[in-house]
């Protein structure tokens, strides 16, 4: 239907009233930032929902911009200062941005627009190894210190360990410094240390493969045939424990782009090929508005926040 002038002019009008969002499509490429090289957990779930995303928002192009270093503040920062027209978004790993020092902004002045990402942790074992089970393991750490490997001191890996050691009165030796992932999971599995606290994600392949045993989940009720989890631990605190993937445009983004860009953010994550590959990968796929979104950060650094406190006085 074609519209007379009347309808145009009323049409524009409403465009310009308070409170009143206009629909918005990018005019160029986007950048959706990613803090860590290609071929990592972060990168694969970006890479998976970037078509999608183009496709949602008309067709323009959602381009990866792998900005790795500083353990995630480099891409932090280069999100914080781009201009907030939508063009420059990208994905956060909390906790591990709440233990950067000098960042040098507040994480909660971002423009949070959805979440990529919510996986819980748990505990693993060698699977030829002599402990079978957490009974196992609470039993030798009346003995000895346990040993735990893990990756940097500022990293989650890092974190998890530390308060589920507090949590569980596990007296704890870890030995970190471990480049990645997957290195501290297999330096585990090879001796170097007793046990390693990961994402469930990143360690269920490994489960299946029969290298390690995951004899706990931080989750309320397991999903892990033959874990304990948090409830039967009596420490409801772990199910805290969570890497999470949220996607931000800096401070001031509008409102009617944020939401645009929300909704092709969900809209990519609900199409059969991103489902298919969440299932094959143990992804635990989380899709938030940018309300429950901003929610769950402040949640999280309250966390983070208490329990830097209180470790840093034991």
């Amino acid at each position: 239907m074609r519209l007379g002038r009347r309808e145009m002019t009323c049409a524009a009008a409403a465009a310009l009233l308070p409170g009143v969002a206009r629909a918005w499509t990018p005019s160029k490429d986007l950048s959706f930032v990613i803090p860590f090289a290609p071929g990592g957990g972060f990168d694969t779930y970006a890479r998976q929902v970037i078509p999608g995303m183009s496709r949602a928002l008309g067709g323009a192009q959602v381009l990866p911009n792998n900005a790795e270093g500083s353990a995630g503040a480099r891409a932090a920062n280069m999100i914080w200062r781009a201009r907030p027209d939508g063009n420059t978004i990208g994905c956060f790993n909390i906790p591990g941005l709440f233990l950067l020092d000098g960042l040098g902004f507040d994480a909660q002045n971002l423009t949070w627009i959805g979440n990529l990402g919510r996986d819980p942790y748990g505990l693993a074992v060698a699977a030829d190894g002599p402990i079978k089970s957490m009974d196992d393991l609470l039993a030798l750490a009346k003995k000895r210190p346990l040993k735990f490997t893990s990756t940097g001191q500022a990293s989650t890996g890092y974190l998890a360990t530390k308060i589920a050691a507090e949590l569980l009165q596990i007296p704890a030796q870890i030995i970190s410094g471990y480049k990645g992932t997957t290195d501290y999971i297999v330096a585990a599995v090879r001796g170097d240390g007793d046990a390693a606290i990961c994402s469930l994600t990143a360690m269920m392949g490994m489960q299946r493969s029969g290298l390690l045993r995951i004899i706990c989940s931080f989750e309320p009720s397991t999903s892990i045939a033959g874990a304990t989890d948090a409830a039967r631990l009596g420490q409801p605190e772990l199910s805290k424990v969570l890497q999470l993937r949220p996607v931000a445009g800096p401070p001031k983004l509008p409102a009617n782009i944020r939401d645009a860009l929300s909704d092709a953010l969900a809209s990519a994550m609900r199409e059969p090929s991103v489902q298919d590959w969440a299932r094959r990968n143990d992804a635990n796929l989380d899709p938030l508005d940018p309300s429950a979104t901003a929610l769950m950060m402040r949640e999280q650094a309250e966390f983070v926040a208490h329990w830097r406190t209180r470790l840093s006085s034991t």
